[in-house]
């Protein structure tokens, strides 16, 4: 049984990653409404980075956090490199797209900065807390957190699913994902040495799949390698003799580790292309990479992440005004989603299909035949 006295609120944000703060931001500074952020962790473990593109900085500036990210110190990326194709390094420079360079995230801290942001412009951030059941009543959502001080219930007429790839409280009512890969990450942090690392990324590719390594802002290395998990489990079980014989095969890598030691024990991590349907219905919508997941190489991940954040606060806002509009609205979303589904796999098929040195090798067979 709900308990009684419930909190109300307008919209109900689960998961409080880029995504979600940004449908929160959305939420909070151009519409007014009441909104609850509500995430599962504290903020305080570690996430792998990732490179941002200078042409994520309008829509910071559009929730209104653009000035901040810029003053906050995160370290400069001016270029991504690749030894893609052949084993020649190639550079390709920020700077030629006229928006000035990128930056290597600490994403513990983007994130935390975001929701914060979120906070200050009066959306409820709670962190720490699980939603347990969901539930439609009429227009009304009736949702039972744990670890909320007080009554767990929490009554909204929107919800947004900013869950990530697990995308459960969509599929908690009724949507489902649809996933085309098998795509994990093994990663691992190597420490921080006197030796000069250029502030680049550097994406390599190898038979079982591809590494990628970039500077952090405290002076570390972050080394992943992509591959596909039923390759990485039957390999003995061991990832650690994967991982070392991945990394053999990549000189330009290893030489940019160095003599440095790992940091920390090996991470797997999924990282597989997948999206939502229905990615929206009447009183809800997904966000980010619950509505649609992409391989890192796009990078497309916090740009998406905050794109689709955007637009799902605009369809709360649309369905909170008037409801005789929301159909509408929600269609077009999905239309625009499955054209971006669409056109990422065309662009991924083409990326992959310029490495064809490996061709024979399971990664890389099933990506060009794809």
């Amino acid at each position: 049984m709900f308990a009684e006295q419930p909190r109300t609120v307008d919209v109900v944000v689960v998961g409080g990653g880029p995504a979600g703060s940004a449908a929160a931001l959305t939420l909070r500074r151009h519409g007014g409404h009441s909104v609850m952020l509500l995430e599962q962790r504290e903020y305080a473990r570690e996430k792998v980075g990732e490179t941002l593109s200078p042409s994520v900085l309008p829509l910071l500036d559009y929730l209104g956090v653009g000035e901040h990210f810029r003053q906050a110190g995160f370290s400069p990326s001016f270029a991504f490199t690749a030894a893609w194709g052949d084993s020649e390094v190639r550079a390709r420079d920020f700077l030629f797209t006229g928006r000035g360079h990128g930056w290597h995230l600490d994403r513990t801290r983007f994130d935390a900065g975001l929701a914060n942001a979120a906070r200050s412009m009066g959306a409820q951030l709670l962190t720490g807390v699980r939603v347990r059941e969901v539930v439609r009543e009429g227009d009304t959502w009736r949702l039972r957190v744990d670890g909320l001080e007080g009554a767990p219930e929490v009554h909204c007429r929107y919800l947004i699913d900013a869950t990530g790839r697990s995308a459960w409280l969509a599929r908690a009512i009724g949507a489902s994902r649809l996933q085309q890969d098998r795509l994990v990450g093994i990663s691992a942090y190597y420490a921080a040495s006197a030796s000069v690392v250029e502030g680049c990324s550097l994406v390599e590719a190898v038979a079982s799949g591809w590494w990628y390594s970039a500077p952090v802002p405290d002076g570390r290395l972050i080394s992943v390698l992509m591959t596909d998990a039923d390759l990485l489990q039957a390999s003995h079980d061991d990832r650690e003799y994967f991982w070392s014989t991945a990394l053999a095969q990549a000189p330009n890598t290893r030489a940019r580790l160095g003599e440095r030691p790992m940091a920390g024990n090996l991470r797997v991590w999924p990282a597989h292309s997948q999206h939502l349907e229905p990615c929206c219905g009447s009183g809800w919508a997904a966000a980010g990479d619950a509505v649609a997941a992409f391989d890192p190489l796009s990078s497309m991940g916090i740009g998406y992440a905050l794109s689709t954040g955007i637009q799902s606060a605009r369809l709360a806002a649309i369905s909170l005004a008037d409801t005789s509009h929301e159909a509408e609205q929600c269609q077009a979303y999905r239309n625009d989603i499955q054209r971006h589904v669409m056109e990422y796999q065309a662009l991924k098929r083409g990326y992959y299909k310029v490495e064809s040195r490996y061709a024979d090798q399971p990664f890389w067979k099933r990506r060009h035949v794809a």
